[in-house]
Protein backbone atom coordinates (compact mmCIF):
# COMPACT_ATOMS: atom_id res chain seq x y z
CA UNK A 1 0.00 0.00 0.00
CA UNK A 2 2.68 2.24 0.88
CA UNK A 3 4.52 1.97 -2.24
CA UNK A 4 1.30 2.31 -4.01
CA UNK A 5 0.71 5.74 -2.19
CA UNK A 6 3.83 6.71 -3.42
CA UNK A 7 3.89 5.62 -7.00
CA UNK A 8 0.16 7.16 -7.41
CA UNK A 9 1.37 10.50 -5.66
CA UNK A 10 3.92 10.77 -8.20
CA UNK A 11 1.76 10.33 -10.92
CA UNK A 12 -1.31 12.86 -9.85
CA UNK A 13 1.33 15.54 -9.49
CA UNK A 14 1.38 14.88 -13.24
CA UNK A 15 -1.79 14.11 -14.03
CA UNK A 16 -3.46 17.21 -11.99
CA UNK A 17 -2.17 20.23 -14.09
CA UNK A 18 -3.21 18.41 -17.07
CA UNK A 19 -6.55 16.53 -15.86
CA UNK A 20 -8.94 19.67 -16.50
CA UNK A 21 -7.53 20.07 -20.19
CA UNK A 22 -7.76 16.43 -21.32
CA UNK A 23 -10.98 15.86 -19.77
CA UNK A 24 -12.81 19.43 -22.28
CA UNK A 25 -10.55 18.79 -25.31
CA UNK A 26 -9.72 14.84 -25.33
CA UNK A 27 -12.04 12.68 -23.06
CA UNK A 28 -15.56 14.54 -23.66
CA UNK A 29 -14.84 15.15 -27.22
CA UNK A 30 -13.75 11.18 -27.67
CA UNK A 31 -17.40 10.25 -25.67
CA UNK A 32 -19.39 12.42 -28.02
CA UNK A 33 -17.66 10.53 -30.71
CA UNK A 34 -18.70 6.90 -29.44
CA UNK A 35 -22.30 8.93 -28.79
CA UNK A 36 -22.74 9.96 -32.63
CA UNK A 37 -22.22 6.41 -33.25
CA UNK A 38 -24.46 4.56 -31.68
CA UNK A 39 -26.71 7.30 -32.44
CA UNK A 40 -26.04 6.36 -36.30
CA UNK A 41 -26.56 2.87 -35.63
CA UNK A 42 -29.77 1.53 -37.58
CA UNK A 43 -31.13 -0.44 -34.17
CA UNK A 44 -34.31 -1.92 -35.26
CA UNK A 45 -33.51 -2.45 -39.20
CA UNK A 46 -29.83 -4.21 -38.46
CA UNK A 47 -29.65 -7.59 -39.11
CA UNK A 48 -28.74 -10.07 -36.02
CA UNK A 49 -25.40 -10.55 -37.15
CA UNK A 50 -24.59 -6.78 -37.83
CA UNK A 51 -26.79 -5.98 -34.69
CA UNK A 52 -24.24 -8.68 -32.43
CA UNK A 53 -20.89 -7.12 -33.79
CA UNK A 54 -22.22 -4.04 -32.69
CA UNK A 55 -22.52 -5.23 -29.68
CA UNK A 56 -19.36 -6.67 -29.10
CA UNK A 57 -17.99 -2.79 -30.49
CA UNK A 58 -20.40 -1.24 -27.49
CA UNK A 59 -18.87 -3.32 -24.79
CA UNK A 60 -15.67 -2.62 -25.53
CA UNK A 61 -16.13 1.04 -26.14
CA UNK A 62 -18.33 0.81 -22.69
CA UNK A 63 -14.73 -0.71 -20.99
CA UNK A 64 -12.87 2.32 -22.16
CA UNK A 65 -15.90 4.77 -20.98
CA UNK A 66 -14.62 3.25 -17.13
CA UNK A 67 -10.80 3.31 -18.29
CA UNK A 68 -11.96 7.39 -19.24
CA UNK A 69 -14.17 7.43 -15.75
CA UNK A 70 -11.51 6.32 -13.57
CA UNK A 71 -8.80 8.54 -15.28
CA UNK A 72 -10.94 11.36 -14.63
CA UNK A 73 -12.09 10.60 -11.08
CA UNK A 74 -9.19 10.47 -8.99
CA UNK A 75 -8.13 14.22 -9.76
CA UNK A 76 -11.53 15.54 -9.76
CA UNK A 77 -12.18 14.02 -6.16
CA UNK A 78 -8.45 15.14 -5.06
CA UNK A 79 -8.35 18.71 -6.79
CA UNK A 80 -10.97 19.81 -4.52
CA UNK A 81 -9.16 17.90 -1.36
CA UNK A 82 -6.27 19.22 -1.75
CA UNK A 83 -7.35 22.32 -1.75
CA UNK A 84 -9.62 22.13 1.26
CA UNK A 85 -6.44 21.35 2.96
CA UNK A 86 -4.36 23.72 2.07
CA UNK A 87 -7.03 26.40 3.04
CA UNK A 88 -7.35 24.74 6.38
CA UNK A 89 -3.98 25.06 6.91
CA UNK A 90 -3.89 28.67 6.03
CA UNK A 91 -6.45 30.02 7.40
CA UNK A 92 -7.38 27.87 10.39
CA UNK A 93 -9.56 24.65 11.41
CA UNK A 94 -12.39 26.04 12.23
CA UNK A 95 -12.93 26.69 8.24
CA UNK A 96 -13.67 23.34 7.69
CA UNK A 97 -16.72 23.83 4.99
CA UNK A 98 -15.86 27.37 4.54
CA UNK A 99 -13.00 26.07 1.94
CA UNK A 100 -15.76 24.80 0.20
CA UNK A 101 -17.51 28.02 -0.31
CA UNK A 102 -14.57 28.97 -2.97
CA UNK A 103 -15.17 26.46 -5.59
CA UNK A 104 -18.70 27.04 -5.79
CA UNK A 105 -20.70 28.05 -8.42
CA UNK A 106 -19.25 27.29 -11.35
CA UNK A 107 -21.35 25.93 -14.46
CA UNK A 108 -21.61 22.46 -15.18
CA UNK A 109 -23.70 20.00 -17.12
CA UNK A 110 -26.71 19.93 -13.85
CA UNK A 111 -27.10 23.20 -13.81
CA UNK A 112 -28.06 23.95 -17.52
CA UNK A 113 -30.25 21.47 -17.57
CA UNK A 114 -32.09 22.55 -14.30
CA UNK A 115 -31.99 26.05 -16.12
CA UNK A 116 -33.90 24.11 -18.65
CA UNK A 117 -36.51 22.50 -16.37
CA UNK A 118 -36.84 26.01 -15.02
CA UNK A 119 -37.86 27.17 -18.37
CA UNK A 120 -40.35 24.23 -19.26
CA UNK A 121 -42.16 25.12 -15.68
CA UNK A 122 -42.50 28.46 -16.80
CA UNK A 123 -44.34 27.52 -19.62
CA UNK A 124 -46.47 25.57 -17.91
CA UNK A 125 -47.33 27.85 -15.15
CA UNK A 126 -47.88 30.65 -17.74
CA UNK A 127 -51.45 28.64 -19.06
CA UNK A 128 -53.69 28.09 -16.16
CA UNK A 129 -55.22 25.42 -17.80
CA UNK A 130 -52.20 23.50 -18.56
CA UNK A 131 -50.79 24.56 -15.09
CA UNK A 132 -54.19 23.05 -13.30
CA UNK A 133 -54.10 20.32 -15.61
CA UNK A 134 -50.44 19.14 -14.60
CA UNK A 135 -50.72 19.69 -10.89
CA UNK A 136 -54.00 17.78 -10.03
CA UNK A 137 -52.97 15.10 -12.40
CA UNK A 138 -50.60 11.86 -10.86
CA UNK A 139 -47.17 12.25 -12.69
CA UNK A 140 -47.39 8.94 -14.42
CA UNK A 141 -50.37 10.07 -16.11
CA UNK A 142 -50.21 13.59 -17.18
CA UNK A 143 -48.53 12.80 -20.45
CA UNK A 144 -51.71 11.29 -21.69
CA UNK A 145 -53.85 13.45 -20.17
CA UNK A 146 -52.18 16.21 -22.35
CA UNK A 147 -53.26 14.04 -25.34
CA UNK A 148 -56.86 15.42 -24.32
CA UNK A 149 -56.88 19.05 -25.88
CA UNK A 150 -54.79 20.41 -28.61
CA UNK A 151 -53.08 22.53 -26.16
CA UNK A 152 -51.65 19.42 -24.67
CA UNK A 153 -50.68 17.72 -27.16
CA UNK A 154 -48.41 21.11 -28.34
CA UNK A 155 -47.16 20.56 -24.62
CA UNK A 156 -46.33 17.37 -25.17
CA UNK A 157 -43.82 18.19 -28.08
CA UNK A 158 -41.96 20.89 -25.61
CA UNK A 159 -41.46 18.12 -23.31
CA UNK A 160 -40.58 15.99 -25.62
CA UNK A 161 -37.72 18.27 -26.55
CA UNK A 162 -36.38 18.53 -23.22
CA UNK A 163 -36.62 15.28 -23.14
CA UNK A 164 -34.15 14.83 -26.22
CA UNK A 165 -31.89 17.05 -24.42
CA UNK A 166 -31.88 16.46 -20.77
CA UNK A 167 -33.71 13.29 -20.51
CA UNK A 168 -31.03 10.57 -21.29
CA UNK A 169 -30.81 9.61 -18.13
CA UNK A 170 -32.02 7.83 -15.45
CA UNK A 171 -32.71 7.97 -11.49
CA UNK A 172 -29.78 5.77 -10.02
CA UNK A 173 -27.25 6.61 -12.62
CA UNK A 174 -25.36 3.48 -13.22
CA UNK A 175 -28.55 0.78 -13.78
CA UNK A 176 -28.91 -0.64 -16.92
CA UNK A 177 -32.44 -2.13 -16.29
CA UNK A 178 -33.22 1.04 -15.37
CA UNK A 179 -35.33 3.38 -18.05
CA UNK A 180 -34.52 6.99 -18.77
CA UNK A 181 -36.66 9.59 -18.40
CA UNK A 182 -37.12 9.60 -22.06
CA UNK A 183 -38.78 6.04 -22.20
CA UNK A 184 -40.63 6.92 -19.05
CA UNK A 185 -40.98 10.91 -18.24
CA UNK A 186 -42.93 9.95 -14.88
CA UNK A 187 -39.78 11.19 -12.74
CA UNK A 188 -39.39 14.55 -15.30
CA UNK A 189 -42.58 15.14 -14.47
CA UNK A 190 -42.49 14.90 -10.49
CA UNK A 191 -39.37 17.42 -10.79
CA UNK A 192 -41.26 19.65 -13.05
CA UNK A 193 -44.57 19.69 -10.66
CA UNK A 194 -41.88 20.95 -7.91
CA UNK A 195 -40.62 23.67 -9.87
CA UNK A 196 -44.44 24.70 -10.71
CA UNK A 197 -44.60 25.49 -7.34
CA UNK A 198 -45.54 28.91 -6.35
CA UNK A 199 -42.98 28.79 -3.59
CA UNK A 200 -39.86 27.68 -5.60
CA UNK A 201 -37.49 29.81 -6.78
CA UNK A 202 -35.61 29.97 -9.81
CA UNK A 203 -32.23 27.95 -9.62
CA UNK A 204 -30.70 30.70 -11.67
CA UNK A 205 -30.89 33.44 -8.87
CA UNK A 206 -29.75 31.09 -6.54
CA UNK A 207 -26.72 30.20 -8.85
CA UNK A 208 -25.72 33.99 -9.09
CA UNK A 209 -25.51 34.38 -5.47
CA UNK A 210 -22.95 31.58 -4.93
CA UNK A 211 -20.80 33.52 -7.40
CA UNK A 212 -21.13 36.64 -5.81
CA UNK A 213 -19.89 35.00 -2.44
CA UNK A 214 -17.34 32.88 -3.82
CA UNK A 215 -15.55 36.13 -5.61
CA UNK A 216 -15.92 37.85 -1.96
CA UNK A 217 -14.32 34.47 -0.67
CA UNK A 218 -11.75 34.42 -2.99
CA UNK A 219 -11.06 38.21 -2.58
CA UNK A 220 -10.49 37.95 1.18
CA UNK A 221 -7.90 34.84 1.14
CA UNK A 222 -6.63 36.93 -1.55
CA UNK A 223 -5.84 39.79 0.90
CA UNK A 224 -4.60 37.79 4.15
CA UNK A 225 -2.05 35.98 1.13
CA UNK A 226 -0.86 39.56 0.51
CA UNK A 227 2.27 39.58 3.00
CA UNK A 228 2.25 35.63 2.25
CA UNK A 229 5.75 33.91 0.36
CA UNK A 230 5.28 33.90 -3.20
CA UNK A 231 5.68 30.10 -3.70
CA UNK A 232 2.59 29.85 -0.89
CA UNK A 233 0.54 32.74 -2.89
CA UNK A 234 1.50 30.39 -6.18
CA UNK A 235 0.25 27.60 -4.59
CA UNK A 236 -3.44 29.06 -3.69
CA UNK A 237 -3.75 30.30 -6.84
CA UNK A 238 -2.75 26.94 -8.78
CA UNK A 239 -5.00 25.10 -6.24
CA UNK A 240 -8.12 26.97 -6.85
CA UNK A 241 -8.71 26.81 -10.32
CA UNK A 242 -8.01 23.04 -9.87
CA UNK A 243 -10.61 22.40 -7.10
CA UNK A 244 -12.98 24.64 -9.26
CA UNK A 245 -12.96 22.62 -12.23
CA UNK A 246 -12.73 19.45 -10.15
CA UNK A 247 -16.52 20.04 -8.87
CA UNK A 248 -17.38 21.15 -12.91
CA UNK A 249 -15.74 17.62 -14.27
CA UNK A 250 -17.31 15.81 -11.12
CA UNK A 251 -20.88 16.45 -12.69
CA UNK A 252 -20.03 16.96 -15.70
CA UNK A 253 -18.17 13.27 -16.65
CA UNK A 254 -21.47 11.67 -14.65
CA UNK A 255 -22.95 13.33 -17.32
CA UNK A 256 -21.97 12.27 -20.30
CA UNK A 257 -20.28 8.94 -19.31
CA UNK A 258 -22.73 7.49 -17.10
CA UNK A 259 -26.01 8.97 -17.78
CA UNK A 260 -25.95 9.51 -21.95
CA UNK A 261 -23.83 6.72 -22.23
CA UNK A 262 -25.90 4.22 -20.61
CA UNK A 263 -29.01 5.49 -21.90
CA UNK A 264 -27.63 4.70 -25.45
CA UNK A 265 -26.26 1.03 -24.49
CA UNK A 266 -29.65 0.09 -22.86
CA UNK A 267 -31.66 1.15 -26.35
CA UNK A 268 -29.45 -1.50 -27.59
CA UNK A 269 -30.07 -4.77 -25.33
CA UNK A 270 -33.58 -3.53 -25.45
CA UNK A 271 -33.52 -4.53 -29.14
CA UNK A 272 -31.47 -7.91 -28.57
CA UNK A 273 -34.69 -8.02 -26.26
CA UNK A 274 -37.08 -7.25 -28.68
CA UNK A 275 -35.30 -9.95 -30.82
CA UNK A 276 -35.34 -12.60 -27.90
CA UNK A 277 -38.79 -11.92 -26.99
CA UNK A 278 -40.44 -12.21 -30.87
CA UNK A 279 -38.16 -16.13 -30.80
CA UNK A 280 -40.55 -16.81 -27.57
CA UNK A 281 -37.03 -17.26 -25.48
CA UNK A 282 -38.32 -14.20 -22.67
CA UNK A 283 -41.36 -12.79 -21.79
CA UNK A 284 -40.61 -8.99 -22.26
CA UNK A 285 -37.41 -7.28 -23.88
CA UNK A 286 -36.56 -5.88 -20.20
CA UNK A 287 -36.03 -9.62 -19.22
CA UNK A 288 -32.63 -8.92 -21.18
CA UNK A 289 -31.42 -7.81 -18.11
CA UNK A 290 -31.56 -11.15 -15.81
CA UNK A 291 -29.35 -12.72 -18.89
CA UNK A 292 -25.24 -12.52 -18.96
CA UNK A 293 -23.45 -11.93 -21.65
CA UNK A 294 -22.39 -15.17 -22.42
CA UNK A 295 -25.77 -16.50 -22.16
CA UNK A 296 -26.79 -13.42 -24.61
CA UNK A 297 -24.36 -14.91 -27.19
CA UNK A 298 -24.82 -18.64 -26.54
CA UNK A 299 -28.22 -17.87 -27.02
CA UNK A 300 -28.38 -15.49 -30.21
CA UNK A 301 -25.32 -18.26 -32.30
CA UNK A 302 -28.41 -20.66 -31.29
CA UNK A 303 -30.79 -18.66 -33.37
CA UNK A 304 -32.87 -17.54 -29.64
CA UNK A 305 -34.25 -21.41 -29.45
CA UNK A 306 -33.55 -21.79 -25.95
CA UNK A 307 -36.11 -20.67 -23.78
CA UNK A 308 -35.14 -18.76 -20.74
CA UNK A 309 -38.40 -17.58 -19.23
CA UNK A 310 -38.50 -20.31 -16.41
CA UNK A 311 -34.57 -18.93 -15.39
CA UNK A 312 -35.85 -15.33 -15.52
CA UNK A 313 -38.85 -15.99 -13.37
CA UNK A 314 -36.49 -17.77 -10.50
CA UNK A 315 -33.61 -14.71 -10.88
CA UNK A 316 -37.07 -12.38 -10.14
CA UNK A 317 -37.71 -14.30 -7.08
CA UNK A 318 -34.18 -14.34 -6.32
CA UNK A 319 -34.05 -10.41 -6.60
CA UNK A 320 -36.73 -9.87 -5.13
CA UNK A 321 -35.70 -12.08 -1.88
CA UNK A 322 -32.43 -9.94 -2.12
CA UNK A 323 -33.73 -6.53 -2.12
CA UNK A 324 -35.40 -6.94 1.40
CA UNK A 325 -31.85 -7.68 3.15
CA UNK A 326 -30.10 -4.78 4.23
CA UNK A 327 -26.68 -5.23 2.79
CA UNK A 328 -23.32 -5.51 5.02
CA UNK A 329 -21.11 -2.61 6.13
CA UNK A 330 -18.65 -4.07 3.17
CA UNK A 331 -17.73 -7.21 1.45
CA UNK A 332 -14.18 -9.07 1.75
CA UNK A 333 -11.56 -7.23 4.14
CA UNK A 334 -11.70 -4.41 5.91
CA UNK A 335 -7.92 -3.13 5.66
CA UNK A 336 -8.80 -0.16 7.56
CA UNK A 337 -8.85 3.66 6.55
CA UNK A 338 -6.86 4.78 3.25
CA UNK A 339 -3.24 5.65 3.85
CA UNK A 340 -1.97 9.01 4.51
CA UNK A 341 -1.09 10.76 1.16
CA UNK A 342 -3.40 13.19 -0.94
CA UNK A 343 -5.57 10.56 -2.55
CA UNK A 344 -6.69 8.71 0.22
CA UNK A 345 -7.33 11.65 2.18
CA UNK A 346 -9.45 12.48 -1.10
CA UNK A 347 -10.90 9.09 -0.91
CA UNK A 348 -11.60 10.02 2.63
CA UNK A 349 -13.99 13.27 2.26
CA UNK A 350 -15.67 11.46 -0.75
CA UNK A 351 -17.02 8.50 1.79
CA UNK A 352 -16.74 10.56 4.69
CA UNK A 353 -15.86 9.85 8.26
CA UNK A 354 -16.88 6.47 9.76
CA UNK A 355 -21.20 6.70 10.82
CA UNK A 356 -21.92 7.04 14.33
CA UNK A 357 -25.34 4.92 15.40
CA UNK A 358 -27.22 5.59 18.21
CA UNK A 359 -26.24 4.61 21.64
CA UNK A 360 -27.39 3.55 25.04
CA UNK A 361 -26.66 6.84 26.15
CA UNK A 362 -27.90 8.47 23.31
CA UNK A 363 -30.64 6.34 21.59
CA UNK A 364 -31.96 9.36 20.20
CA UNK A 365 -28.85 10.52 18.13
CA UNK A 366 -27.05 9.32 14.93
CA UNK A 367 -24.10 10.83 13.86
CA UNK A 368 -22.32 11.46 9.81
CA UNK A 369 -20.34 13.14 8.04
CA UNK A 370 -20.69 17.32 8.11
CA UNK A 371 -22.04 17.91 4.33
CA UNK A 372 -23.32 21.39 4.57
CA UNK A 373 -23.61 24.04 7.10
CA UNK A 374 -26.93 24.84 8.99
CA UNK A 375 -29.38 23.40 11.72
CA UNK A 376 -32.89 22.53 10.41
CA UNK A 377 -35.67 21.06 12.37
CA UNK A 378 -38.65 19.47 10.28
CA UNK A 379 -40.43 16.44 9.02
CA UNK A 380 -37.98 13.78 7.17
CA UNK A 381 -39.65 12.02 4.34
CA UNK A 382 -37.54 8.94 3.02
CA UNK A 383 -36.99 8.48 -0.48
CA UNK A 384 -35.33 5.79 -2.00
CA UNK A 385 -35.91 6.14 -6.04
CA UNK A 386 -36.05 9.46 -7.55
CA UNK A 387 -39.70 8.57 -9.09
CA UNK A 388 -41.06 9.39 -5.59
CA UNK A 389 -39.97 12.85 -5.75
CA UNK A 390 -43.33 13.86 -5.82
CA UNK A 391 -43.33 12.70 -1.56
CA UNK A 392 -41.12 15.63 -0.90
CA UNK A 393 -43.08 18.62 -0.02
CA UNK A 394 -41.39 22.08 0.33
CA UNK A 395 -39.43 22.43 3.47
CA UNK A 396 -39.10 19.08 3.99
CA UNK A 397 -36.15 16.75 4.96
CA UNK A 398 -35.01 14.11 2.20
CA UNK A 399 -33.56 11.45 3.73
CA UNK A 400 -32.16 8.81 1.17
CA UNK A 401 -29.26 6.66 0.30
CA UNK A 402 -26.93 9.09 -1.90
CA UNK A 403 -27.65 11.49 -4.36
CA UNK A 404 -26.29 11.69 -7.89
CA UNK A 405 -26.88 14.16 -10.74
CA UNK A 406 -30.73 13.96 -11.74
CA UNK A 407 -31.62 14.17 -8.04
CA UNK A 408 -30.29 17.71 -8.12
CA UNK A 409 -33.66 19.52 -8.65
CA UNK A 410 -34.75 18.02 -5.59
CA UNK A 411 -32.39 20.45 -3.67
CA UNK A 412 -34.67 23.52 -4.42
CA UNK A 413 -37.74 21.80 -2.51
CA UNK A 414 -35.72 20.06 0.35
CA UNK A 415 -35.04 22.26 3.29
CA UNK A 416 -32.06 20.02 4.35
CA UNK A 417 -30.91 16.16 3.59
CA UNK A 418 -29.03 13.54 5.60
CA UNK A 419 -27.77 10.33 3.36
CA UNK A 420 -26.50 7.00 4.35
CA UNK A 421 -23.19 7.34 2.55
CA UNK A 422 -20.81 9.81 1.29
CA UNK A 423 -18.54 12.38 2.79
CA UNK A 424 -17.75 16.35 2.04
CA UNK A 425 -16.84 15.84 -1.63
CA UNK A 426 -19.92 13.64 -2.37
CA UNK A 427 -22.45 14.76 -5.21
CA UNK A 428 -25.04 15.53 -2.04
CA UNK A 429 -22.51 17.65 0.15
CA UNK A 430 -21.26 19.71 -2.88
CA UNK A 431 -25.04 20.59 -4.24
CA UNK A 432 -26.37 21.20 -0.40
CA UNK A 433 -23.79 23.56 0.01
CA UNK A 434 -25.05 25.23 -3.23
CA UNK A 435 -28.15 25.22 -2.48
CA UNK A 436 -27.32 26.71 0.87
CA UNK A 437 -29.50 24.07 2.81
CA UNK A 438 -27.85 22.08 5.95
CA UNK A 439 -26.52 18.30 4.92
CA UNK A 440 -25.32 15.28 6.89
CA UNK A 441 -24.28 12.95 4.64
CA UNK A 442 -22.69 9.00 5.47
CA UNK A 443 -24.73 7.84 8.58
CA UNK A 444 -24.72 4.26 7.51
CA UNK A 445 -28.82 3.89 8.40
CA UNK A 446 -30.62 7.17 8.44
CA UNK A 447 -32.92 5.08 5.93
CA UNK A 448 -33.66 2.07 7.83
CA UNK A 449 -33.83 4.44 11.39
CA UNK A 450 -35.60 7.04 10.16
CA UNK A 451 -39.50 7.29 9.70
CA UNK A 452 -41.75 9.90 7.61
CA UNK A 453 -43.57 12.37 9.44
CA UNK A 454 -41.41 11.99 12.45
CA UNK A 455 -39.46 14.88 13.86
CA UNK A 456 -35.55 15.29 13.83
CA UNK A 457 -33.27 18.00 14.15
CA UNK A 458 -30.37 17.83 11.25
CA UNK A 459 -27.31 20.05 12.38
CA UNK A 460 -24.81 20.22 8.87
CA UNK A 461 -22.10 22.07 10.73
CA UNK A 462 -21.61 18.74 13.87
CA UNK A 463 -22.81 15.79 11.50
CA UNK A 464 -25.50 15.51 14.10
CA UNK A 465 -29.12 14.21 13.46
CA UNK A 466 -31.08 13.87 16.23
CA UNK A 467 -34.20 12.06 16.46
CA UNK A 468 -36.88 13.93 18.61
Amino acid sequence: MEAAGAHAEATLKTLLGTFVDRSDNEWVPEIQGYHAIWDAFDLKGSSNSDLFEHLEWTLATWERFWDIHMEVTIPYVVAPSMFHDLYVDLFGGDRDLEAYKLLQGIDNTSLVAGRALWALSQKAKADSDLATLIRDTDASQVMSALENSEKGRAFISVIQEFLEGYGKRSDTVTEMADPSWLEEPKTAIELLKNYMRDSARDPDIRWRELIVERDQLVAEAREKLASYPDPVKQQFEMSLPLGQQGHRIQEDHNWWLDQNGLHRIRRLFLEIGNRFTAAGAIADSSDIFYLTIDEIRADADAGFAVDRKDQISAEKANLERWSGRAAPPWVGTDYGPPPDNPVGAAIGKFFGNPPRPPSEEHPDLLGGTPGSPGKITGIPRVIINLKDAGKLDEGEILVTATTSPPWTPLFGTAGGIVTDTGGALSHCAIVAREDDIPAVVGTGMATAIIADGQTIEVDGATGDVRLL
